[in-house]
């Protein structure tokens, strides 16, 4: 599904309608109705990547991404990725950073009308206890859009 609106209406909803837009063809369970929205990952560090589509008349500049809420991580990376790929997935949880879907820093491309991207940011754990991600926040053009992703670091994940 392509929204098609003004330009400043896509700053205002692109990211939340099109996570709520690629939800739709996730399959949750029951006890997790976000589907692939929450991940657990074994180890010290992790990455979540955003699937982000622009489809306006102009260019979408994505100026930062940050932690809503967290526990026991920091933020040792954010990067953009265009990638049509992005275009069908809600959310990406890798172990390898930027480099699994070919990232580059916030600042050195925008997205393009009609392109798909992986927005995204690797943590680190900051001590031996579980780290938590609770929601990101992106800035595009200015306007902050939040994003309900979890992500947990453990040392297994059952």
């Amino acid at each position: 599904m392509e929204l098609v609106l003004p330009r400043r209406a896509v700053l205002a909803v692109s990211v939340p309608a099109l996570v709520t837009i690629l939800l739709a063809s996730c399959s949750g369970s029951p006890s997790d109705p976000l589907g692939n929205l929450s991940g657990c990952l074994a180890g010290d560090s992790g990455t979540i990547a955003i699937g982000v589509s622009n489809s306006s008349d102009e260019a979408i500049v994505i100026a930062g991404v940050e932690l809503l809420e967290s526990s026991g991580v920091e933020i040792i990376d954010r990067f953009i990725a265009i990638n049509e790929d992005a275009r069908s997935t809600a959310v990406l949880f890798e172990s390898s950073g930027r480099g699994s879907v070919g990232g580059v820093d916030l600042d050195q491309t925008a997205i393009e009308p009609g392109e798909a991207a992986y927005v995204g940011v690797e943590v680190e754990r900051t001590g031996s206890a579980e780290g938590r991600v609770d929601g990101l926040q992106l800035t595009v053009d200015g306007d902050e859009q939040g994003a309900p992703v979890t992500l947990d670091l453990r040392d297994t994940c059952d």
